[in-house]
């Protein structure tokens, strides 16, 4: 079976994630990316993703997140929600 991110030809990496904030926790973002290097440690990874946090929602806003795909080779097609 083929391993399509160990085999993949480039290095880098998109992480999808949705973060938790607000009152509770109870809102939550869109699904959002970071690009970055496969080699990038684990600490570097959650320092990238809490920068995209801060970007996105302001400056050091509490929120927690979770990690939907880790290390993709491609970003994941996300189609325009439709009303």
């Amino acid at each position: 079976m083929r391993d399509f991110v160990l085999d993949a030809p480039n290095q880098e990496r998109y992480t999808y994630f949705i973060a938790l904030y607000g009152r509770d926790y109870q809102q939550r973002t869109g699904l959002l990316h970071i690009k970055h290097d496969f080699g990038d440690s684990i600490r570097d990874l959650h320092t990238l993703i809490r920068d995209r946090l801060n970007e996105v929602l302001g400056e050091e806003t509490p929120s927690c997140y979770h990690i939907l795909a880790l290390a993709a080779p491609e970003p994941i097609p996300c189609p325009a929600p439709t009303n």
